[in-house]
């Protein structure tokens, strides 16, 4: 994979003494448009109140409908032109290709490529996976968790709550069990899936709290699964 923008953990002071910072993006080209698979991580830990907050987003995009198809039919119009054209005399050797070498990003992005063309090649395989191509598929995971003593616990921690209520999406509050709760439904060009998930410390089990100790602890996170078909 290729690592694009990479920040290592390191501390803010001017802004928040406590304040630490992660994050990171990897992405798996092929072809010379979209990445087939490109991944974005977030991480950001900071004092709340008599504790600490962490938040945790993610993004991973798979690009089937505008990176693997397109990358395909380029490979194929680029085989049947090399069918047509006259083979070299016989004993020479063909230029080797200008540029510089090809990353191991480059390299992994070519195997996905050439796999996917062997796997096509075969008449029922391209049949099942005719719908897939025509799809990009998306998923947003937000975690927050909490050492802080919170009113609403976990459910005072729900991700975009704001955007879940224009939604119609009102999640419950836990009780005595955790609460995970989906949502799906269709969405402009295809279809979309809301998941939440609040946890307590009351929820952990009994090995856990005793390590966490004294400390108050609630966890909540949303995850947003996308799929858009593209002509």
């Amino acid at each position: 994979m290729a690592i694009l923008n990479r920040r290592g953990k390191h501390k803010t002071q001017a802004v928040a003494p406590a304040t630490e910072n992660f994050a990171f993006v990897a992405e798996l080209p092929v072809g010379e448009k979209e990445p087939l698979w490109k991944l974005q991580v977030q991480m950001v830990t900071e004092p709340q109140a008599d504790g600490e907050r962490l938040r945790l987003r993610a993004h991973l995009q798979t690009n089937f409908a505008s990176a693997l198809r397109p990358a395909l039919a380029a490979a194929q119009a680029r085989q049947d032109g090399s069918e047509r054209a006259a083979l070299p005399p016989a004993g020479t050797t063909p230029p080797a290709p200008a540029g510089r070498s090809l990353r191991l990003a480059e390299r992994a992005g070519h195997a996905v490529q050439s796999v996917a063309q062997r796997a096509l090649a075969v008449p029922l395989v391209r049949r099942l996976a005719e719908p897939l191509l025509q799809l990009d598929l998306n998923t947003w995971v937000e975690i927050q968790a909490s050492t802080a003593s919170l009113d609403a616990g976990s459910h005072g921690l729900l991700p975009q709550q704001e955007r879940l209520a224009a939604l119609g999406i009102r999640p419950k509050r836990t009780g005595d069990q955790p609460i995970a709760e989906t949502w799906a439904g269709e969405a402009t060009d295809g279809f979309a899936q809301v998941s939440v998930l609040q946890l307590d410390k009351r929820h952990l089990p009994t090995r856990l709290r005793e390590l966490i100790g004294d400390q108050p602890f609630g966890l909540a996170a949303t995850v947003v699964n996308t799929a858009r078909q593209k002509p």
